[in-house]
């Protein structure tokens, strides 16, 4: 069972859940209120909670980074798109895409973690039927060196 930083009942849902694709141990849950959390498998509570991420809006899809392990994106309820780089900033989103056109219902990282060219994208599955997909800058999907090495550190820190 694995539970928030919080204790005491709380009415908040895991909406979505992705596991780190690097081997790693660790998982990201979306809730209902828009906390972001990271858990490892090892405990029970995460080793970093976000709560205010998403200005309360509940997170439905978020995805690791197939090229980057310090790299996520998460898509919440208002059709707005965060990037968050744990490398470059452990407190909140280093980008945010509003999506105002039509109303974004799910969203898919695609990429080739084997080859090193940075190609990352994101399928936006929108409410119309439309399928967008966006590609992600360069500096968000190239690896860079000794990324998993300073991810670790940075998660050795938050126990």
């Amino acid at each position: 069972m694995f539970k928030p930083q919080q204790g005491g009942p709380r009415s908040i849902r895991a909406n979505t859940v992705d596991f780190s694709p690097f081997g790693k141990p660790i998982f990201l849950v979306g809730c209902s209120d828009g906390s972001i959390r990271l858990h490892q498998m090892t405990s029970e509570h995460p080793l970093i909670q976000w709560n205010d991420s998403t200005n309360g809006q509940p997170v439905i899809a978020l995805q690791w980074a197939l090229t980057r392990p310090a790299v996520f994106f998460v898509l919440d309820a208002s059709s707005n798109v965060y990037i968050w780089d744990l490398l470059e900033n452990d407190l909140c989103p280093v980008a945010k895409q509003i999506i105002q056109s039509d109303k974004v219902m799910t969203m898919v990282v695609l990429g080739e973690p084997e080859k090193t060219n940075g190609l990352l994208g994101i399928a936006l599955a929108k409410e119309s039927g439309i399928i967008d997909i966006q590609y992600v800058k360069k500096r968000w999907a190239l690896p860079q060196s000794e990324e998993s090495e300073k991810l670790q550190l940075l998660l050795q820190q938050s126990l």
